[in-house]
């Protein structure tokens, strides 16, 4: 009898988490039954799409989580992020938990209520999994939690998205941005670096693909400054690899990241990366494949890019190599079936 596995994800959106535990669940679905735990959202259309197992819950609360587990009667619980995976340490269900960390939230650097809350809550964890070994490091608490600490990376197949674009796509945009529109990933500071772009070259042509809490600020900024000719804001996109493929480069100016799976699929597709250097994007990207932004401007990077065919050309190329040195599915989804089984894992 196959086990069954709870995925509890404090998000009713579809962004890179929630693809990651998709991802898992399409890859193990043979050996294992899930059933993802999420509020109702745009998410509920992805996971009917996809035909995934899904329970309603009104909120990320304890008492939901317990209502959730003794109706489902999972075997293990597989938690999504911080949030998640505090409500079912508080939960107190004697059933193991695995907290899964895609994110380095900067409170986790500090004395904060958070990194004490999240500290408490994973005397009850089996596992704690990190897509970058920047969560670790970064986590003021990750000496006291070090043993149950594995870093896993993220799981990234070149297949799933090249399956999902054309191959004679026409590259009718310059420059895309993809990623909710947040703080984290600091949209304001791309429609500023196109601003610099555009005095250099005018008819610079960006657009951003994504939704979130900040766009009417983007909105507001764009109209200041006079950009409303040069970034188009296409919002949340079911398959924003249609658009990627249009673009020449792929710009992310986040201030923190977890993974940045965004990124190795812009490589997949051939663009080069203009992005922070933050989180995992630092072992995504290099100078062969693009630039990592730190004391440079990111429309410096941008700018030679756009005006030097043959340096495009090479990066481009090189992104394609690089994605496929990335790739790991197979090998991902072993290492998660091992975290299943409660095995060790290397």
């Amino acid at each position: 009898m196959k086990k069954k596995i709870i995925f509890p994800i404090n998000s009713k959106i579809y962004s890179g988490l929630e693809s990651v535990a998709i991802t898992i669940i399409e890859n193990l679905k043979y050996k294992f039954d899930f059933v993802y735990v999420t509020q109702d959202g745009p998410i509920v259309d992805v996971l009917k799409e996809r035909n995934i197992d899904y329970y309603i819950i009104k909120k990320m609360s304890v008492s939901e989580i317990r209502k959730c587990v003794k109706e489902l009667q999972p075997d293990i619980i597989h938690a999504h992020d911080y949030t998640a995976s505090c409500i079912c340490s508080l939960a107190k269900i004697k059933l193991p938990i695995i907290s899964h960390l895609h994110n380095n939230s900067p409170w986790i650097k500090t004395l904060h209520p958070y990194s004490f809350l999240y500290l408490y809550s994973s005397k009850s964890f089996k596992r704690i999994l990190t897509v970058s070994d920047s969560i670790e490091k970064e986590y003021i608490f990750s000496k006291f939690i070090k043993q149950k600490i594995h870093n896993v990376s993220n799981p990234v197949s070149r297949q799933q998205i090249l399956e999902k674009v054309k191959e004679n796509d026409i590259k009718q945009y310059d420059v895309c941005f993809v990623g909710r529109l947040t703080e984290q990933k600091n949209p304001l500071k791309f429609i500023n670096v196109i601003n610099d772009v555009k005095k250099v070259t005018p008819n610079i042509n960006a657009i951003m693909i994504g939704d979130g809490e900040l766009r009417a600020k983007c909105e507001e900024l764009i109209d200041k400054l006079g950009l409303e000719n040069n970034i188009e804001l296409l919002g949340f996109k079911k398959n924003p690899y249609k658009y990627m493929n249009q673009s020449k480069i792929f710009c992310l100016t986040s201030d923190w990241e977890g993974y940045g799976l965004v990124a190795f699929e812009a490589l997949t597709l051939g663009l080069p990366c203009v992005v922070s250097p933050v989180g995992g994007l630092v072992d995504i990207v290099d100078e062969d494949c693009g630039f990592l932004i730190d004391k440079e401007k990111f429309s410096d990077s941008i700018i030679k890019l756009l005006n030097s065919e043959s340096m495009y050309n090479k990066q481009s190329k090189n992104a394609i190599k690089k994605s496929i040195q990335l790739e790991n599915i197979n090998y991902y989804c072993r290492k998660i079936e091992k975290i299943y089984n409660l095995q060790r894992v290397l």
